[in-house]
């Protein structure tokens, strides 16, 4: 599968497979460990991008 098409369009199949990965993630499910993070700072941070799917740039 590649990710353009030659004319610089994205492959509409790519789009969609990458639509059902972000689908499939529940952000309830990541909760838990969260909570339970040795570094509950760095845990709530990373559970924010998730949520709200904006990333700070920050690794």
């Amino acid at each position: 599968m590649t990710a353009q098409r030659g004319d610089d369009t994205p492959d509409p199949v790519l789009i969609a497979d990458i639509e059902e990965l972000f689908d499939a993630v529940d952000p309830w499910s990541y909760l838990d460990d969260v909570l339970a993070s040795r570094d509950p700072e760095s845990a709530a941070a990373a559970y924010e991008q998730i949520v709200t799917s904006e990333w700070d740039g920050e690794l």
